[in-house]
């Protein structure tokens, strides 16, 4: 896990102050945590991918903090917008301790269709570093190459 999951008794104060919504109960607020646990840890697991290419310097990248940022839209969701594709519903930016390295990451949240109750995942994720230092410049650079090449080689 990548922090405590909040609790049933806990949950449904914040929930209630952002959604307004009196009528939820406690099968509701098991479901709600189940799919923000799941979501989170697929997310965390995205992050390590990027994480790993720092495994010489740091095997073990820990999450400082993070904060949601609904209404900021990404520089990538809003041009993937302009081009007609949805908006994220929601969007995070989540700072990793990378043994003393802060790095902050991106994370834009796409609606992904029914809620799968067997993972808890409904959200297709789009998890990058964000450009604000070369580091994370030069790992989405090698990425995109990877991801040219190997899917170029694999096609033919």
């Amino acid at each position: 896990m990548i922090r405590r999951p909040p609790r049933s008794t806990l949950f449904p104060y914040t929930t209630l102050f952002r959604s307004r919504e009196s009528d939820i109960n406690q099968d509701d607020m098991s479901n709600i945590i189940f799919i923000h646990n799941a979501n989170n840890e697929a997310a965390w697991k995205e992050v390590l991918k990027w994480e790993a290419m720092h495994a010489k310097e740091c095997m073990c990248p820990k999450l400082k903090s993070f904060g949601g940022k609904a209404q900021e839209y990404s520089p990538r969701a809003r041009i993937r917008s302009y081009m007609g594709y949805e908006r994220p519903f929601d969007r995070h930016d989540w700072i990793i301790d990378r043994c003393g390295k802060d790095v902050r990451y991106v994370i834009d949240y796409y609606d992904g269709g029914a809620v799968d109750m067997t993972t808890g995942q409904f959200a297709i994720m789009d998890v990058r570093p964000a450009l604000d230092s070369v580091s994370n410049v030069w790992d989405r650079m090698k990425v995109a190459w990877w991801r040219w090449t190997v899917a170029s080689s694999d096609s033919s």
